[in-house]
């Protein structure tokens, strides 16, 4: 496991339960037109306010990848968090 420091957030990210539609797309299409993702915490770091398993939402091209030692790691910095989403 990746321990982050410097404020960072290690995330993975959330997929969206998509409903079937009658449109076709090709293999491998990948729509993702939106500019925020929502992600879950998987190791905040030690001064952090945010716990594990917390769903927050960040901008989406400020999701870091560092791939080492055969596992990949999602990185975002504590400064991008918009919010969390809770369910009601």
């Amino acid at each position: 496991m990746l321990y982050p420091l410097n404020n960072y957030l290690v995330v993975k990210p959330v997929e969206e339960v998509k409903k079937q539609s009658g449109v076709l797309v090709p293999e491998g299409y990948v729509n993702d037109e939106s500019a925020y993702s929502l992600v879950e915490v998987a190791q905040p770091n030690v001064n952090s306010n945010l716990s594990s398993g917390m769903r927050i939402l960040v901008p989406s091209h400020l999701v870091e990848e560092a791939s080492f030692f055969g596992e990949v790691y999602y990185l975002v910095s504590e400064n991008h968090v918009i919010g969390f989403y809770g369910e009601d």
